[in-house]
């Protein structure tokens, strides 16, 4: 039996229609199917569960980066191998791995998926001070990139524009504004459980990935493998917001940001930051409060896609 979970606000409102092709495909060829809609913030990972088990040869999934967020935040361990159909406004997820499943040829896979395997895929674990411990699937950040989350969380432009199929540009809004405006930040960030430790001046913002790809595109993290165990960090310490402009256009063509000395990569096992002033957080564009210590770490857990 397969199974689907379908988030039907993914792609302003379109994940039903998404589902509709797959489900006709289904029926020409007499293949048993259930589908089930997301009714509520948080309930992926319940349904999950729930629609997993010797009887589920695939759990399908639509819906974007967010959809996948709630998807590995429960619990990875009992669910079916993941035909995740990438149905958002980024699809992070989907350019990272290189996933052979999109909107178009994902009906006929679900007919005959003989080309497909489960390929395991790490999850990262975030532990913001004062907040419950989170996970994410592509990445999780500190500073710009999740301001830029906040803003389009609680501004009122990413509704309006989703109702005119113009959701995209608000990311542009958002992010011009948070260029321009966003705090720097000294510290210190302390590798690998002790093992080293750095001090960091003028931070606009470090990403955390766990895949190479964040924001709809940013190529951050050009070496991150989503099966190897590590968190690969970008780190922005720029002189001036000029110039943050400058690195993350460069980000846009095959990494060009890591050529610019005030930008650094590191690969490690964990990451804890601490600073003087709190800034907002994110995972996998879920916005957390301001703080000023956060860890990032692969959890122990894995999920299983089709690839």
């Amino acid at each position: 039996m397969l199974r689907f979970i379908v988030n039907p606000a993914a792609r302003s409102w379109h994940g039903r229609e998404c589902m509709e092709k797959i489900g006709k495909a289904l029926d020409a060829a007499g293949i048993p199917y259930e589908a089930v809609e997301t009714k509520a913030p948080r309930q992926v990972g319940i349904l999950a569960e729930k629609l997993s088990g010797p009887d589920t040869e695939m759990l399908g999934v639509i819906g974007g980066d967010g959809t996948l967020n709630e998807l590995v935040s429960g619990n990875t361990a009992a669910y079916s191998p993941i035909f995740y159909v990438p149905y958002g406004s980024g699809n992070d997820f989907a350019r990272g791995i290189g996933l052979k499943v999109n909107e178009e040829n994902a009906p006929a896979l679900a007919v005959d998926h003989s080309s497909l395997t489960p390929k395991t895929v790490d999850i990262g674990f975030a532990h913001a001070k004062g907040q419950p411990a989170r996970r994410f699937i592509v990445s999780g950040g500190i500073g710009f990139d999740a301001a830029v989350c906040w803003d389009l969380e609680k501004g009122g432009i990413k509704k309006a524009l989703n109702k005119i199929h113009l959701g995209k540009l608000t990311y542009l809004v958002y992010g011009i504004k948070n260029l321009l405006t966003c705090p720097l930040a000294h510290g210190e960030l302390i590798l690998n459980d002790g093992e080293k430790t750095l001090p960091i001046r003028r931070l606009a913002f470090m990403s955390a990935q766990n895949l190479p790809y964040e924001g709809g595109g940013f190529y951050f993290a050009p070496k991150a493998v989503s099966h190897d165990g590590l968190i690969d960090l970008c780190i922005v310490t720029p002189r001036n917001h000029f110039m943050f402009i400058v690195y993350l256009a460069c980000s846009l063509f095959q990494g060009a940001h890591l050529k610019r000395k005030r930008v650094t990569y590191i690969q490690c096992r964990s990451a804890k930051l601490k600073l003087d002033r709190p800034l907002y957080y994110h995972t996998d564009g879920e916005i957390g409060d301001a703080v000023d210590e956060i860890e990032f770490r692969t959890d122990p857990a894995t999920i299983r896609v089709m690839q």
